[in-house]
């Protein structure tokens, strides 16, 4: 039965949607950075020519496609954060002021979601001479990284960093 939540009919539409996603934030960032002077027409052609390419290689269509949810629900996850800053009754003052946390954040984040890209292509990669019936102990990347163990670790790190930050901010 077909309702108006079902966007399985989307699924066709999917390497649009990278082409175009590839192409907006590559031309953003290229005006961003001021790489090519700020001129709009170059960074356009520039964004249109890596979207193609990007359209062009099917494990890099993949990628950002498995990419592109983890990327949507990091930004929603920022916004809220600062919404919440603000309730709170954080002035832009004061959230522009932890400049070095936010840079770790930021940081910590290209880091997984480059993890995580880098694990889709190794599992999308075979490799000669691969035993493909064989079991393998380690080769899922994702099995390692969301180990508890791992994955306790990591979070025990990001809370040393995060505290560490806040009071050397505080003494200052």
């Amino acid at each position: 039965m077909a309702t108006f939540l079902d966007i399985t009919g989307l699924e066709y539409f999917s390497n649009f949607f990278v082409f175009l996603l590839t192409w907006l934030v590559v031309y953003a960032l290229l005006l961003y950075t001021k790489i090519v002077g700020g001129n709009k027409a170059i960074a356009a052609l520039i964004g249109l020519f890596i979207g193609l390419f990007v359209l062009f290689s099917p494990i890099a269509t993949g990628v950002v496609s498995y990419i592109a949810p983890w990327f949507a629900v990091v930004f929603i996850f920022i916004i809220l954060a600062t919404v919440v800053l603000k309730v709170f009754g954080a002035s832009s003052f004061e959230i522009e002021s932890y400049g070095s946390l936010k840079w770790v954040a930021i940081i910590l984040i290209f880091i997984v979601l480059i993890v995580g890209a880098l694990s889709y292509v190794r599992e999308q990669t075979v490799i000669p001479g691969e035993n493909e019936t064989g079991v393998r102990e380690y080769s899922s990347t994702i099995s390692i990284i969301f180990h508890p163990k791992i994955l306790g670790a990591i979070f025990v790190l990001v809370m040393a960093v995060f505290t560490i930050a806040l009071l050397a901010a505080k003494t200052r």
